[in-house]
């Protein structure tokens, strides 16, 4: 996302250099910090803005491509989290349930325990 970024306002200022020091004849003479690079005929500069739109492009398509991955790990994040949180719960419920359970088989137990012990009992007449 950042090197996209960089790309567009690179282009962008590539654009506005171009045009704020456009001169007037055939031949252009391009400088760059105050030193002059080269001359360049109306074609070359007519290139030369398509090849600086391409680099303006590539930078939107490199920041949108961002976005879009961006987006979709957010999608998944969120995702993720809900399953847990259900997952959570429903850890929460069937330990409730097991407990319950546990507790009735216990009582059961304890009941089982004292009636067997009146039937242990010899009766004497």
């Amino acid at each position: 996302m950042i090197v996209g970024l960089v790309l567009i306002v690179l282009s962008v200022a590539a654009a506005v250099a171009a045009v704020a020091f456009n001169g007037a004849g055939s031949g252009h003479e391009i400088t760059a910090f105050g030193q002059h690079v080269t001359n360049a005929n109306d074609m070359q500069i007519f290139l030369g803005g398509i090849v600086v739109a391409l680099v303006f492009c590539l930078g939107l398509w490199m920041v949108a491509v961002a976005g879009r991955r961006r987006r979709a790990a957010r999608a998944d994040y969120r995702t993720a989290r809900r399953e847990a949180a259900d997952a959570s719960r429903e850890r929460d419920r069937l330990a409730e349930q097991l407990s319950t359970q546990q507790e009735i088989t216990q009582r059961e137990q304890q009941d089982t325990t004292v009636i067997g012990r009146h039937h242990d009992r010899e009766v004497r007449s």
